[in-house]
């Protein structure tokens, strides 16, 4: 009797055993799972950026749209530092944490004590401050270069999908780069209509006649919306005032904040054509300038396409416009007083 319960004992432990061998736990132990794929993304340097396992907290350290991007694919609370947003008050009135955040200086001139106090598990720096760039990276923080003021059209939407991939919100950037391909294109579709001999030569101006806009953008924002640009591209610097009277714009557009009266009151330009008409505007200022890069940026296109072509554009409702952008991208329903306010700016 003994002989036979150990023979039956010895019988169940080799099948217990068999058992443990072929279960999930002991594939396992044989053929570990894969570890996940390593993130990448490629940044505005052209480096190939390892994106951490957990992005929850961000710092930014340049203007240019970074936050407003940051912002409109829903990760405003995500920001830990940033600079300073006080340009920007229908933002702040939006999103009013941004009045509390820790501003870690930008671009060149970062602080690298407030950003490891606000200790990000990644910072978006810009394209234009290597040094800033680099002290940060020295300190342990991985880095994402933005376009900032740099971008062209093609290379703000890829930006915006790959923060929204970064991030973990792919969705929204689709629909965001797919609100700018269908806005474009429509705009294309209208202009398309207007005559050479109808286009507009614009100057695009800072704070004073000889402060002509020559970024990239510059062109894109003027080119977009149907005009021609007064001033030829490679120009860097201040202009004399004997180019832009040799140019004699059609229009003249002033960077938002900046006023148009000092414009319209400089004896040197009186000839020109658009101080004659009284061609002369303010760009609109809303979450962010209408006329620099940003997502944003199409309500600037369309605004000024109905600054030099109203006969042709008079299918765009601008304040239907802007409040379907705000209401979709930054979750706010604008006001008929916020709208207005959006075009009328103290100098700064």
């Amino acid at each position: 009797m003994r002989k036979y319960f150990a023979v039956l004992l010895v019988t169940v432990l080799l099948m217990v055993s068999t058992l443990a061998g072929c279960s999930p736990a002991g594939d396992s132990a044989r053929n570990p799972a894969p570890a996940a794929a390593e993130r990448t993304a490629t940044d505005a340097k052209g480096r190939e950026v390892k994106i951490p396992d957990k992005v929850e907290k961000i710092a930014i350290t340049c203007y240019g749209g970074a936050t407003h991007e940051m912002t409109v694919l829903g990760f405003a609370d995500a920001i830990v530092a940033q600079p300073t947003m006080k340009s920007f008050p229908q933002l702040k009135k939006m999103f009013p944490q941004y009045e509390t955040v820790i501003d870690p200086g930008s671009f060149n001139e970062v602080n690298i004590e407030e950003i490891i106090k606000a200790d990000p598990d990644m910072v978006f720096v810009g394209v234009s401050s290597p040094e800033g760039n680099k002290k940060i990276e020295e300190a342990g923080f991985p880095t994402y270069t933005m376009w900032i003021g740099w971008a062209a059209i093609d290379t703000l939407k890829q930006e915006f999908l790959n923060i929204g991939a970064i991030m973990g919100n792919e969705e929204q950037a689709k629909k965001l780069v797919a609100y700018w391909d269908e806005k474009l294109a429509a705009l294309d579709t209208m202009l398309a209509k207007v005559p050479e001999s109808e286009r507009k030569v614009v100057y695009y101006t800072g704070a004073d006649i000889t402060k002509a806009n020559t970024s990239d953008w510059a062109w894109t924002f003027i080119e977009e919306a149907g005009g021609v640009s007064a001033i030829s591209k490679g120009t860097t610097g201040d202009v004399n005032v004997e180019v832009v009277l040799a140019a004699d714009p059609d229009v003249i557009i002033t960077q938002g904040g900046n006023g148009t009266a000092g414009f319209l009151q400089d004896n040197r330009i009186q000839n020109l054509t658009a101080i004659k008409n009284k061609a002369v505007y303010e760009c609109p200022i809303a979450a962010f300038w209408w006329d620099r890069p940003s997502p944003e940026a199409p309500l600037g296109f369309m605004w000024l396409a109905q600054t030099l072509y109203p006969e042709y554009t008079k299918d765009i409702d601008l304040k239907e416009e802007t409040k379907y952008f705000f209401s979709e991208f930054y979750n706010y329903d604008v006001s008929d007083e916020e709208y207005a306010s959006f075009f009328v700016h103290k100098k700064k």
